[in-house]
């Protein structure tokens, strides 16, 4: 027995009144079908988004104090999906090849859905740096309310550190000069997961 793909499928033959026309013996009704087709929506919409394609959009670096310039041939490059409050997706942004500014401050990275305001670790992904060996440096994102409010739709981006270097001095939150300071063609790349602030 094959189950029904679409609302059409699931509703077939029964009129959208829920009342069939008249026969010899009077009226056949379909007390469910208002619940029928509300659940076939709902369900198709919910297939929609499990298996259709991922929804672009354009990431962005800010900071603190003053956002770089990612210069000329620089790209971001960013995709994400959403059912109800789950958000996932992945950034990357490649600074240009030249006319490059790091800026100052820590980098905030623009999500694609305002987060729910509360602390979450929504991610992890690298910080590469084309003029050191091609260096590659594992960089986590987190919602961090208490550096970027979470109206802002950004998240603060982390690297692996040592004892000693942390928050408080500027070791631990990717910014302007770190891990590095950033310039020509290096890229910064995350995957993120996280809860919305309101359900789709």
């Amino acid at each position: 027995m094959a189950y029904p793909d679409t609302v059409t499928e699931l509703t077939d033959g029964v009129p959208g009144d829920g009342i069939a026309a008249t026969t010899p013996t009077g009226s056949v009704s379909y007390p469910l079908d208002d619940w029928a087709r509300a659940t076939a929506v709902t369900v198709e919409a919910i297939q929609s988004q499990l298996v259709g394609a991922y929804t672009s959009y354009t990431p962005t670096l800010t900071a603190t104090t003053t956002p770089p310039t990612l210069g000329t041939g620089s790209s971001a490059v960013g995709y994400y999906k959403r059912l109800g409050r789950w958000v996932r997706g992945n950034a990357v942004i490649t600074f240009g090849t030249s006319g490059v500014v790091a800026g100052s401050g820590d980098y905030g990275l623009l999500l694609p859905v305002q987060p729910a305001d509360k602390l979450q670790p929504i991610g992890i992904g690298f910080a590469y740096d084309n003029d050191d060996q091609h260096r590659f440096v594992v960089a986590t994102a987190a919602v961090s309310p208490v550096l970027w409010a979470a109206s802002t739709s950004k998240a603060v981006l982390l690297q692996s550190n040592v004892a000693g270097e942390g928050f408080a001095n500027g070791h631990n939150p990717i910014g302007a000069a770190v891990p590095f300071t950033w310039a020509e063609s290096d890229q910064l790349a995350i995957t993120f997961e996280y809860e919305a602030a309101a359900a789709s």
